[in-house]
Parts: structure tokens; sequence; C-alpha cells
């Protein structure tokens, strides 16, 4: 058995590395060249000194939590956590819990898997906007694509927007897992090949790759799009910001440049301590309600009977 799982694990990677052959066989900067350049503007970030991260004001990123207990449907509770923490004032926290125990058991498991999206959606969007009006800061930074904002609640997602545009405000979204086929749109490839993988290793550090609208599918929701290398991590990360305030995206890939550590996956370290803060734990989860459910209600609802052998 277990020689069946290597064979079939080998056969993936030779399936892999024959997929990829053409591109992994290009020097780098004759990728750089041939395929980055139809893409978009390269051109180098730069760390920004102590002062001038003092003159853009307060930074505030963005993440939310969510965790869940109990067994099959509808016999579960949902928690949802959002933070919003900035460099200079209080964190903000909200919070909030579903179960479909309350509400319409007519829906199947694949409406609560959409309503689990949206409510985390909507609670990093009520978190943010209530922080701006708190701490008025200068940039935001939403931890994931500002796309799935818009598809999960466009209402409150133009009330961010319209407050960040009147108070100028730079909104931006800082993607760690891009999942973006914009290379092979630029260069008339299929669609099955990716910018996470295609992107790894060809960047410098330091380096951003600047969209051009023309394969930006974003843009008609109203957002600009860039690659950063921000670490010694290979890997590019994304970065979202408004169309509206596009004159500031070099400013802010400079500003998650800056706040992301060398020797770290790329990722802003702001973002990464809001990522830790927000997080519900299982064990927290499970001591809450223990604390303030009644046993019996506890029980009854909210203990499968695998939970039970541990019990």
């Amino acid at each position: 058995m277990i020689e069946d799982i290597q064979r079939e694990i080998e056969n993936v990677n030779e399936l892999l590395k024959e997929k990829y052959r053409d591109f992994f066989a290009l020097p780098n900067e004759k990728f750089r060249i041939e395929i980055l350049s139809k893409v978009g503007k390269i051109s180098s970030l730069k760390k920004l000194s102590e002062e001038e991260l003092k003159d853009f004001g307060a930074v505030v990123g963005v993440d939310g939590s969510t965790n869940r207990v109990g067994g099959a449907h509808p016999h579960y509770i949902d928690l949802f956590q959002a933070l919003a923490k900035p460099t200079r004032g209080e964190d903000l926290y909200l919070n909030e819990c579903y179960t479909p125990i309350l509400g319409n058991l007519n829906k199947d498991e694949n409406f609560e898997i959409e309503n689990k999206n949206k409510m985390l959606a909507q609670i990093e969007l009520d978190v943010a906007i209530n922080c701006i009006e708190k701490q008025n800061p200068s940039f935001i930074m939403m931890d994931g694509g500002l796309v799935r904002y818009i598809l999960e609640d466009n209402d409150r997602f133009k009330e961010l927007v319209e407050i960040c545009e009147e108070k100028e405000i730079i909104l931006i979204g800082v993607i760690e897992d891009t999942k973006t086929n914009i290379i092979s749109r630029a260069n008339n490839l299929e669609s099955s090949y990716f910018d996470r993988e295609l992107l790894y290793g060809r960047l410098n550090i330091g380096e951003c790759l600047e969209v051009d609208d023309a394969f930006n599918n974003k843009l008609e929701f109203g957002i600009s799009s860039a690659f950063l290398r921000t670490s010694s991590f290979a890997a590019a990360m994304g970065m979202d910001i408004l169309n509206s305030q596009k004159n500031y995206l070099k400013e802010a890939a400079n500003l998650i440049y800056t706040l992301t550590p060398y020797n770290s996956r790329g990722i802003p370290l702001w973002l990464d301590i809001v990522d830790k803060e927000v997080r519900i734990t299982d064990k927290l989860i499970k001591s809450m309600l223990e604390e303030y459910l009644d046993r019996d209600i506890y029980e009854r609802f909210f203990v499968s009977e695998r939970d039970r052998r541990s019990l």
C-alpha cells in the first residue's frame, strides 16, 4: 500500500515538472523580459525610514477569525471575531455567533458555507468602519483581497470605500496566497497556469510588478493590483488597492515592504500580529460555551458523539 502511494506521488511530481518544463527552463532575466514585461511594469521598492513611517500616520490591520463547535448540521455553533489593530491607539474587537438551529432548517449545507463566509466578511467590514470613526487612520490593511468583500457584502464594502475616499484613507488588501492567472492571460496561455507558481523566485527582493489594466480582471470591481516580493521567501504576494487611489499604489507597496521582516514568509508583521490576536482557538471556544451555556443546552445541542469520547 505504501508503494502505491509513493508511485502516485511520484507520478504527480513528473506531471507537474512536464507541465511547467518550458517555464522552469527559462533563465530568470529572459523570463522577466519575455513573460513578465507583458503583465505590467516592474519597479523597485524602498524601506521607509522611521521618520517617513511617522509621517504616514496610524496604520490599521484588519482580520477576522471563525471557529466551530458541534457535530453535523444543524447541531453546531460558529463564533466570529474581527480585530482592527492600529499602530497607534486602542484595538477594536467585534464578535458574533451563529447556529442553524435558530435559523431556517430547510437550508442546505452549501447555504451555511455561504452564510459563514458572508458573516465573516461583514464583521471584518464593520470593525474597519468602526475603527475609522475612533482612530481616523491613514492606511487600512485588510488581510486578503478586496474582491471578497464585494462578493460577500457589497453594500457594506461600498460604505467603507466611501468613508475611505472622503477621509483620504488608503484602503489596501494584502494577499498571501494568490490564486489569479494574470500572467497566463497576458501571454495567451491556458488558464491553468497560475501566478503563484509562475512568479516563484522571479521577482527580486523589494520589487513590485504593477498589473496593467488590460489584464486586471479586478478592474471591473474598481480595484487595481500588484505583485510584491517583500522578503527572502521566493514567493510573491498580492496587493489590491482601490482604483480611485491608484496614485498611492507605490506608496502602499513601500509601506508593506517596510513592515515585512526580511526572513519571513513575505507578509507584513503587523498583519501577522493581528492574525494571531484575532484567532479563536478550539480551547477558547469550548471554554466559552461551557461557561456561558447551560450544561444541558451545551450537551443537548452542541456536543457530538465523537466529542463524547473524550469527555
